[in-house]
């Protein structure tokens, strides 16, 4: 019984054991797996609980939640607060709540993330920092925590996105979304030869287009000239005040504001249907 229960936790190799826990894969600090070992003698001499009954209990605990962090997640998609229940402001990378407070948001990937402390003249630099409840700091580097900084030691904590990884994010967040082109309807790549993004006005109000090639665009251009004046494919949207402006000139790279675009209609087509 106790190689069996020893097994389910990853202690031991038992092949022919029905039940294949996830925590046979799992890497637990030295001081955790001598802890949890010792639980193992208790319950086995003490209790006499069986492995399968214990696999049960835990197994009904993962599942109770992930129900509840699916619930979070499908609330959240859904433009709401978990906490609260009122409306998010949503950005590509990040949902903040102004009623309570509650947020999420992503933070870099490779660092560098710096810590400010209260003496302002300390800054420790970190690969990745968690902010506990309580409001203790970890500051991690090479996996291991490196500092345990007090909720009082510290002032602000800085994440430095660099403009590689930024465009790598919104690279990687269009493809998972359908873009489509303007005049063929194909899926459009933002990083593609050929690509077009041009702002123009059929009436008094702008509007944005993307084509997959240049084919597409010549061929809208031909179909659909331009009514406010002339000109509108060609002038820049900040020279001209002929009509209203939806969008501004955006410097920021061509995926960025398309990423940017489909989070904000994603925002109207909520306030809409609610």
């Amino acid at each position: 019984m106790m190689t069996r229960l020893r097994s389910l936790f990853g202690f031991g190799e038992d092949k022919d054991d029905d039940l294949q826990p996830p925590l046979e894969n799992s890497i637990l600090p030295d001081h955790q797996r001598d802890k949890l070992e010792r639980d193992i003698q208790i319950l086995e001499d003490e209790y006499g609980l069986k492995e399968k009954q214990l696999h049960k209990e835990a197994e009904r605990q993962v599942q109770d939640a992930a129900k509840d962090s699916l619930k979070q997640m499908h609330v959240i998609q859904m433009g709401r607060c978990p906490h609260c229940g009122e409306h998010l402001s949503e950005h590509m990378f990040a949902a903040i709540c102004e009623s309570c407070g509650w947020n999420t948001f992503d933070v870099p990937r490779n660092g560098p993330i710096r810590v400010h402390l209260k003496d302002h003249t300390t800054v420790l630099d970190a690969q990745r920092c968690y902010v506990t409840s309580i409001g203790d700091v970890f500051v991690v580097n090479n996996d291991v925590v490196t500092a345990r900084l007090l909720k009082g030691a510290v002032d602000w904590i800085e994440y430095v996105w660099t403009p590689e990884e930024l465009d790598q994010r919104y690279k990687a967040t269009l493809e998972r979304l359908h873009i489509t082109c303007g005049w063929c309807n194909n899926k459009v790549d933002p990083s593609s030869e050929g690509f077009h993004m041009v702002h123009v006005a059929f009436g008094a109000s702008q509007e944005r287009y993307v084509f997959c090639s240049d084919a597409c665009y010549e061929a809208f251009r031909k179909m659909y000239p331009a009514r406010v004046h002339r000109n509108c494919y060609e002038r820049k949207c900040s020279e001209c005040n002929l009509c209203v402006k939806r969008y501004d000139d955006d410097d920021d790279g061509s995926m960025r504001v398309i990423a940017k675009d489909l989070l904000r209609f994603k925002a109207l087509r909520k306030q809409q249907s609610g």
